[in-house]
């Protein structure tokens, strides 16, 4: 078979098994809410809604995406197929209006200000905010970009799989700066394990495993 899909609670992974390739995707349902200020803030136009999904689908694909290779080792017709190449993910959220896989609160606020993000892993639930896009720039957040951050939460680098939020002091990685699950925006082997134990429950005979980051 050329694909073989697996449609999660949280997620779709579709393995290429003639290119060798990995498509994964999460189906996000928005739901945009507004800020009460002084002075108040216009509704969301679909321009700003249609121009603030393409801002986190560029950065996701910056940030996250064709960032790892793995490799795959067993007896299937795949692993004996790509044994000792490079398989690259994509990762994507789509823009969907049913069958998501997440709600997203998306909250307008005035430029400039800051609002605590999260992710409900049980629930497939995510707060952000229209300035989540833009990077943090400070000594303390290394340009992190928040959005980039949550997404590493919906896929799976939650507390509720005992791994979350790196710049907690009861965290193994809480001195490693540079990660985006801490403060930085940079990627490490640990942030794919949720991704790659679902990858090895789809093909029989198959393992496959991180190899490197770019």
């Amino acid at each position: 078979m050329a694909h073989v899909v697996k449609d999660t609670k949280w997620c779709v992974i579709d393995i290429d098994t003639i290119k060798g390739f990995i498509f994964f995707q999460q189906r996000w349902a928005y739901h945009w809410t507004v800020k009460a200020s002084i002075p108040p803030l216009s509704a969301w136009t679909y321009k700003e809604k249609k121009a603030f999904h393409d801002k986190i689908d560029n950065l996701l694909w910056r940030i996250w995406s064709y960032r790892v290779h793995m490799k795959v080792n067993g007896i299937s017709d795949f692993a004996k197929r790509f044994q000792g190449k490079k398989i690259l993910i994509n990762l994507d959220v789509k823009w969907v209006t049913k069958d998501e896989h997440w709600n997203v609160e998306v909250q307008k606020i005035p430029a400039g200000q800051f609002k605590t993000s999260s992710v409900d892993w049980t629930t497939r639930q995510i707060k952000l905010d229209s300035n989540d896009t833009i990077p943090r720039i400070g000594e303390s957040m290394k340009g992190q970009v928040p959005v980039a951050h949550e997404f590493g939460h919906a896929i799976g680098n939650t507390t509720i799989l005992g791994r979350g939020d790196e710049y907690k002091s009861t965290s193994p990685h809480v001195k490693d700066f540079d990660s985006i699950m801490n403060v930085g925006n940079q990627l490490r082997d640990r942030h794919f394990r949720t991704i790659r134990d679902e990858l090895n429950k789809m093909i029989l005979n198959t393992t496959l495993t991180v190899q490197g980051i770019t």
